[in-house]
């Protein structure tokens, strides 16, 4: 059997403001090798700022983090989290990134102000809103 892990990272952006085109990039490519690799999570932008919560096994998940090392779009890489889990909270995403609205732009905030100081926190406002956006189907 293999051991799920969740894994939580932020970084900064090194863009301040991000475009449509760079968001549908990151989704595609992410969605494309989460999938591949068994990997679900959500991806939250906010004030220069990436933060991430990815879940799946530790050999995709470190494949994962040795793409983010080389992607150009962030610095700072930071793991606030990682450990093994029994479920997934992000099971019905192979990524998520709720959508640049104001009504989300609140709850987007708390996340990268969580984790800074409590990641666990952080990842339950993550699972928060990406519940609430509706263009991604409902938890149960």
């Amino acid at each position: 059997m293999i051991k799920l892990e969740r894994w939580a990272y932020r970084s900064r952006a090194n863009t301040l403001q991000p475009s449509l085109a760079l968001i549908a990039d990151i989704l595609a490519v992410s969605e494309r090798n989460n999938s591949r690799d068994h990997i679900t999570g959500s991806l939250v932008f906010d004030d220069g700022w990436f933060f991430q919560a990815m879940e799946g096994p530790a050999v995709g998940l470190d494949r994962l983090m040795r793409r983010l090392e080389s992607d150009s779009r962030h610095c700072e890489i930071d793991v606030v989290q990682q450990g093994q889990v029994t479920s997934r909270l992000f099971q019905d995403w192979s990524m998520s990134v709720p959508r640049l609205t104001p009504s989300f732009a609140p709850l987007m905030h708390q996340v990268l102000e969580a984790s800074r100081t409590s990641p666990c926190e952080a990842i339950r406002l993550l699972h928060r809103l990406a519940v609430e956006d509706a263009i991604h189907p409902s938890a149960s």
